[in-house]
């Protein structure tokens, strides 16, 4: 346990999860008024899942799946993928003209993208900077998270239960995650704004080409819960470009931390094992939902 005197859980309308009712500092922990407490672990992070809202003992991405999402991330593969999230967000954040908006990464994983957000958003000043908060359903993701930035509110919940004020959240980023859209909603008022990425048609078709027998194509999904929701779609872009892995063990981590690897066969796995380089096609849509 440990007192955070300036952390940046403190200034984020958390509610607690059990009863609804503010979460407020506490000695090295955050409390409602019920006596309710959750502690903030000595790296900085909280954890707002309660045992009973887990539908298995240690929910999300592994330690392992963790470790190698950072390491394919790190290496630069997704980088004008998040160059293109970050302008999109921004802009959005700036449209909305809240003067103190919140944004919520859920799904941060190990935080890559969403601590490029916050240096991006902290270094423009066209654009309206934010408190963020980065959110992941698996401890090992956000112990990661934890690691990249002590500025960033970093919290171990679930998409269907983010234990945040309502009305509060003025956008939330959703990549290659689950989206929840009427919990969502449910956090956010009129003008408020939703931005997902998915992968596209061509997204890491050379690999799939690999693992798979019969190559199955399938467009992005269309997110009718978005607009059952009462969200409308407000922008659409497509982000493609091709980058070169030339490290076998890079595209192990690849094949690992995407849900390819749990679907791949032994022999699929060894195929791609046995290669030393693959020019591969990364395709994303990138659509942002306001709030009616």
């Amino acid at each position: 346990m440990t007192d955070l005197p300036s952390s940046p859980l403190h200034s984020v309308p958390f509610i607690c999860p059990l009863d609804g009712l503010p979460l407020v500092p506490g000695v090295g922990s955050l409390v409602c008024s019920n006596g309710h407490g959750f502690d903030v672990s000595a790296r900085g992070y909280i954890n707002l899942l309660p045992v009973q809202y887990k539908k298995s003992r240690d929910p999300g991405d592994s330690k392992s799946m963790v470790a190698a999402r950072r390491r394919v991330l790190d290496a630069g593969l997704f980088a004008p993928l998040a160059d293109t999230v970050c302008k999109v967000v921004g802009e959005a954040l700036a449209a909305s003209s809240e003067p103190e908006p919140l944004l919520v990464d859920a799904g941060c994983g190990e935080g890559f993208y969403t601590s490029r957000l916050a240096s991006h958003l902290g270094d423009n000043s066209t654009e309206c900077a934010a408190k963020i908060i980065g959110v992941d359903i698996s401890k090992w993701a956000v112990m990661a998270a934890a690691k990249r930035s002590r500025e960033i509110a970093w919290v171990v919940a679930s998409n269907k239960r983010l234990p945040l004020r309502q009305g509060s959240v003025t956008g939330i980023t959703s990549l290659f995650g689950f989206e929840t859209w009427a919990d969502w909603a449910a956090l956010q008022k009129s003008g408020q704004f939703v931005t997902v990425v998915d992968a596209g048609r061509q997204h890491l078709l050379e690999l799939r080409e690999i693992i798979y027998p019969t190559l199955q194509v399938h467009e992005p999904p269309s997110h009718e819960g978005a607009v059952t929701s009462g969200y409308e779609l407000l922008s659409e872009t497509s982000c493609r470009f091709d980058q070169r892995v030339e490290k076998s063990e890079l595209l192990m981590d690849l094949l690992e931390m995407t849900p390819h690897g749990r679907k791949s066969s032994a022999e699929a796995r060894d195929r791609v094992q046995a290669l030393t380089e693959l020019s591969l096609s990364f395709d994303a849509a990138i659509r942002t939902f306001r709030r009616q």
